[in-house]
């Protein structure tokens, strides 16, 4: 993906939204594999349809962004280097899903290791409403409370597994 100087095109910005939630698919789909416990094997099924219609919500929003957006900097490439080291740092590259997920050794291993890719997705997405229309934004904030509603339920699970 080409990333622009002090601008970013509706398309980047989407096709970045949308390899984050295949990027969580797919980890949801191999935790899965080595999932023991019932619950979790439950909560990896569903994590990973929801991440599968997040994806598909950030497409549809691509379709109805049409222009560039041009981010409020305090110097010229400013938030192309915030968002940058963002997504660059972390939790999770779909290239290594089959490795990361034989490297953790247990259920609250994965467990921890979503709890963190969810919440890297909240602070990325929250970056990208300086991107889009106020459309986009709502659009956003749907996402942004779907993905605090993933963290509740691997908290939830991650509490059935200590009783």
């Amino acid at each position: 993906m080409a990333w622009g100087l002090t601008s970013y095109t509706a398309e980047e910005i989407i096709d970045l939204a949308v390899a984050i939630e295949e990027e969580g698919q797919e980890f949801y789909d191999k935790a899965l594999q080595y999932a023991t416990g019932y619950k979790l094997k439950e909560a990896l099924v569903y994590l990973a349809r929801e991440e599968r219609k997040h994806a598909e919500t950030f497409r549809k929003m691509g379709d109805q962004l049409k222009k560039d957006f041009i981010p409020n900097e305090s110097y010229e490439g400013e938030y192309e280097e915030y968002l940058k080291s963002i997504v660059n740092s972390r939790s999770f590259n779909v290239k290594k899903a089959e490795e990361t997920v034989k490297e953790l050794k247990s259920d609250k291993d994965i467990l921890n290791f979503a709890l963190g890719f969810e919440k890297d997705s909240i602070l990325i997405f929250s970056e990208f409403k300086a991107f889009v229309n106020d459309e986009g934004k709502k659009v956003i904030d749907k996402l942004i409370e779907e993905e605090k509603e993933h963290i509740r339920k691997i908290v939830k699970v991650f509490r059935e597994l200590e009783d």
